[in-house]
């Protein structure tokens, strides 16, 4: 939607009846039908002064790619601009959020990561290469709502190890069915003797046939 509603009904009402009616009832509205004074009834601006929460995070676990300040956006809520202190555990570098319980081990704390209020948060330099995290890297960040702990690692790391959980996935491969002789056991068929042959010698190893 544009940030004016200067030619937004000729936007609607161009589309005649092929919109729905709300949009045509807008489009009337915008463009100053049923006005008096030089002014719309009903005015629209208030749409865009509605307060807003941010919504509920759908996952825990989101890929995001880092900007060229080390700037992450993550899905957190945050008050107001602080620094957020942390540690770093080979590739892993773990983020302490407002209220977690926890706090960094001392012989793994690192520099404290900026977070402004919009929950950007800023990798830096000095952090990124201690941890192995090439600029403009695609990153993964893992969120733990109950600690309040945020794990973050350069996504190329993992690619090895998901390509494993990958294949693991598949449908296990269907065992062919068993060819070899010797899988299938032998069945003893005797011929019934006839009269002509009653006389001839067993071949049977002296086991008893029947004779019709």
């Amino acid at each position: 939607m544009p940030s004016s509603w200067t030619g937004l009904g000729g936007l609607l009402g161009g589309a005649g009846k092929r919109a729905p009616a709300d949009a045509l009832t807008l489009a009337a509205v915008t463009s100053g039908a049923g006005q008096g004074g030089g002014r719309a009834q009903v005015d629209l601006s208030g749409i865009w002064a509605l307060p807003a929460d941010m919504a509920a995070a759908r996952s825990t676990s989101v890929t995001r790619t880092l900007d060229a300040k080390g700037g992450l956006q993550l899905p957190i809520d945050a008050d107001a601009a602080t620094k957020l202190p942390a540690e770093r555990d080979g590739a892993l570098v773990t983020v302490y959020l407002p209220g977690s319980p926890d706090q960094p081990r001392p012989s793994y704390a690192t520099n404290a990561l900026p977070l402004d209020a919009r929950g950007r948060l800023t990798v830096t330099a000095g952090v990124r290469r201690e941890a192995g995290i090439p600029d403009g890297a695609d990153v993964l960040a893992v969120v733990d709502p109950d600690r309040r702990t945020l794990i973050l690692t350069a996504a190329s790391r993992l690619d090895a190890g998901l390509a494993g959980l990958l294949d693991g996935l598949r449908r296990p491969t269907a065992v062919p069915a068993a060819t070899d002789a010797t899988a299938v056991p032998a069945t003893d068929v005797t011929a019934p003797v006839t009269g002509a042959d009653a006389g001839a010698p067993s071949t049977s190893g002296g086991r008893l046939r029947s004779v019709g």
